[in-house]
């Protein structure tokens, strides 16, 4: 029964990782598969199981943000159902994830505790642990070196070692290290669209997943142009959705070895007798028909396409405009005279 105490514990103290790490201990010893084969080529590993089933399903919504599922079957193998995506690291996450549900009905004195659960609740820890031991199992301790501390740099590299997702890496190395200072982690793409983003603490504040970080994007394009890392402040701030932006900030950022996406550290720029900055953020419309100034705060929308905001007078935002033309004359329409400030005469 000390086994089922100490599970009972770690689910009062929220300790997922402990979880997922005694049944990583629990499935070895049960020795139905090899867990660092599991690490190293998911795929592999499941489909040599003989007590699962891995498929691939196409056939879902394309706004469908379930990655896959797991299906227990009674008396003959269980089905791992994955919905793949454009990322081998997002695949070999769900398909490791969907098998940490698989081993979490096959230990019993972990399966007494999440099932005398409400259901609800249940469903909410079984997730987080099987989260927990996709990443344990991704991305071992055993890659990740603590006396470095948490850097841009350190993220890219176990990147470049492991089979896990950005978000994955960056998660579990927030977990497995030293932070040495106050900051936020941030995974983000060329255009500095942020993926994944999480906070040390509550110096720097993580801004939210699909939010355009212009200074991100200026810092992506010369760490780009040059080694492909740098240590730079950011100009304009960290974008909250509230139309806020934190300010006094400095972005260690290095981009991944694909190329595509980086990752980033954002400190505080004051070390010492630092308090924190705020600015409203203020837009100007960029239809130069209307040229409207106005503060982005919660009313405003955003738009997904190019990730800012839309005028409340005309409906604008930056993305790229495809010409008009005159139904009648086919000229092309002017700004001005598409937005109905300026009557089009044919000519």
């Amino acid at each position: 029964m000390v086994e089922l105490e100490q599970f009972r514990l770690m689910v009062e103290r929220n300790d997922y990782r402990g979880i997922a790490d005694e049944l990583i201990r629990l499935e070895a010893e049960r020795g139905v598969i090899d867990i660092t084969a599991l690490g190293e080529d998911p795929e592999s590993a499941v489909v040599n199981n003989l007590e699962v089933e891995l498929e691939y399903a196409t056939d879902f919504a394309p706004t469908c943000s379930v990655y896959g599922y797991y299906r227990y079957r009674d008396g003959k193998p269980s089905v791992i159902v994955v919905h793949p995506s454009l990322s081998t690291g997002r695949d070999n996450f769900t398909i490791v994830h969907e098998y940490g549900h698989h081993v979490q009905r096959h230990h019993a004195d972990w399966a007494d505790i999440r099932y005398s659960f409400p259901a609800a609740r249940g469903d909410k820890v079984e997730e987080k642990v099987a989260d927990a031991f996709a990443a344990a199992v991704l991305i071992p301790e055993g890659v990740v070196f603590d006396h470095a501390g948490l850097s841009a740099r350190a993220l890219a590299s176990v990147y470049a070692k492991v089979r896990a997702s950005r978000s994955a890496v960056a998660s579990r190395m927030m977990e497995l290290t030293s932070t040495g200072r106050a900051g936020t982690v941030v995974v983000c793409d060329f255009e500095g669209r942020v993926i994944f983003a999480r906070a040390t603490d509550d110096e720097v504040f993580a801004p939210a997943r699909g939010i355009v970080q212009p200074d991100l994007a200026r810092l992506f394009g010369q760490a780009a142009n040059a080694s492909g890392s740098l240590t730079a402040p950011l100009q304009t701030g960290l974008r909250a959705m509230s139309g806020w932006a934190q300010t006094d900030l400095t972005a260690e950022l290095v981009v991944d070895h694909t190329g595509g996406y980086a990752f980033a550290v954002i400190t505080p720029t004051q070390v010492y007798g630092r308090q924190q900055e705020w600015i409203r953020r203020w837009h100007e419309c960029s239809n130069p028909a209307c040229g409207e100034v106005f503060i982005v705060d919660e009313t405003v929308e955003i738009h997904d396409a190019c990730g800012d905001p839309k005028c409340a007078e005309c409906a604008w935002c930056s993305c790229e405009r495809i010409e008009t033309f005159c139904k009648m004359c086919f000229m092309a329409l002017s700004v001005a005279e598409q937005s109905g400030e300026v009557e089009h005469e044919c000519v």
